[in-house]
This record gives C-alpha cells, sequence and structure tokens, in this order.
C-alpha cells in the first residue's frame, strides 16, 4: 500500500474508528470477520454460516445498497463503480447529469465508513477490502481460496456451465475482485500477510468443519490482542 493511501486511509479510520477493545474482557461485543474469497472457493457459503454461527448479520450486497443510500445515487451505478474503478470519463458524465460525485476518492471514503459502521455492531463483511480497512481492529482477517481448475469444477456443476466456461468467470471474478482491491487501497488480495488466516477449500471443503476453525481463529485472535 502506497503511504499516500495508507495515511489517507489511516485518517478515515481514526474520524470513525472502531475500538480495537470493549470492555473490561478486551474483546469487542460482537464477533466481526472480514472476509475475502476466491470465485467458487465456497466463500460465500462459508460466510453465510459463519454469521449464523456466530449469531451476527452478514454483510455482501448490503455494503453496496449503504454506500449508495449516504450517496444518494442509483444502486446500478455505485454496483458500476464498485465493478470496475476508473472509468473517468463515466463517473464525470455521471456527475454532470445528476450532480453526484461517484469518484474513486469519494466512493472509497464512503465505503471505509460503511466498513467501520458495520464493525462497530459486529458482522460478517464479505469482500470490498474491508480486510484492509480493518486491519488494526480485533476483527479476523480471513481468506478463502482455491485452485482455479477445484473452483471451476463447483462453478461447473452449479452453473451448468462448461470447464472452459467456468475456469473463464473465475479469472474474470478474480481480476476484478483484485483489481478493486488495488484501486481502492493499493493492497494486493493475493497477499498473504494481508491476513491472519488462509484457507484452502480444495481438500478442506466440508464447510462445517471450515467454520469452527474460523471460529477458533477469531477467539485465538481476540486473545492475543487482548494480551497484547
Amino acid at each position: 500500500m502506497s503511504s499516500n493511501v495508507h495515511n489517507a486511509l489511516q485518517a478515515m479510520i481514526t474520524a470513525v474508528s472502531v475500538p480495537s477493545k470493549s470492555g473490561a474482557g478486551g474483546c469487542p461485543e460482537h464477533p466481526v470477520v472480514a472476509i475475502a474469497r476466491d470465485h467458487g472457493a465456497g466463500g460465500e457459503i462459508i460466510g453465510a454460516m459463519l454469521a449464523q454461527r456466530l449469531g451476527v448479520r452478514l454483510y455482501d450486497r448490503v455494503i453496496l445498497e449503504k454506500i449508495a443510500e449516504r450517496l444518494k445515487a442509483d444502486p446500478d451505478s455505485v454496483r458500476a463503480l464498485d465493478e470496475g474503478v476508473g472509468r473517468a470519463r463515466e463517473l464525470w458524465l455521471y456527475r454532470m447529469v445528476t450532480g453526484i460525485d461517484l469518484s474513486p476518492g469519494t466512493y472509497r471514503r464512503h465505503l471505509v465508513n460503511v466498513i467501520l459502521s458495520l464493525a462497530k455492531i459486529g458482522g460478517v463483511l464479505c469482500g470490498r477490502g474491508a480486510h484492509v480497512v480493518l486491519s488494526s481492529s480485533t476483527a479476523l482477517r480471513l481468506r478463502i481460496t482455491g485452485s482455479p481448475q477445484v473452483c471451476a469444477e463447483r462453478i461447473a456443476t452449479e452453473e451448468n456451465v462448461s470447464i472452459e466456461e467456468a475456469l473463464r468467470r473465475i479469472e474474470e471474478v478474480n481480476h476484478n475482485r483484485g483489481k478493486f482491491v488495488w484501486d481502492m487501497f493499493q493492497s494486493r488480495l493475493n497477499d498473504p500477510t494481508q491476513f491472519d488466516l488462509v484457507i484452502n477449500t480444495d481438500r478442506l471443503d466440508d464447510h462445517e468443519q471450515v467454520v469452527e476453525m474460523v471460529v477458533s481463529a477469531y477467539q485465538a485472535i481476540s486473545e492475543c490482542r487482548h494480551a497484547s
């Protein structure tokens, strides 16, 4: 992450900070997990099961909806920005027509504020670089990954497409997710040092077992940060 982006992010986090400790126990009142996932690795299912196990909400598309609310913008336009940051001419035209600023800087500011606000009440946050925003909090930063071939086999079965088409979709989705995190935060999505736990579901494909692993990791992270 470049120093400029890091400094800007830290300033926003300081302005709307998530306490790293809550109460005498030192653990947050409600669990917070930030998930980044490869397409076809099972991250969506694991996230939903994890939220249920921890007794908190799952936030995925809700993040975009809340950003749109704050911007008073059309959700479809915000979704388009989410899927492809940096289309300067389209953003300029949108601002000229609507008067609403959807520049990457404005989007980033609202994205960070939404993530921090949701983290205060607890939840499982999927995607949108939440793991970067919450790097200094007690949140567990989780990455769910898998090899392209195994993920493609799952996608091919679930969506009734060929392996070749599944591989194409995986490459496109993963590229867009990685580009988004880089454009927003100058952070590599495949950098393992940005996560507390990385799980490859090629062999660890029992979702219930994965959820229990994550819960144990979350508890360990909370205890370690309390002790420090």
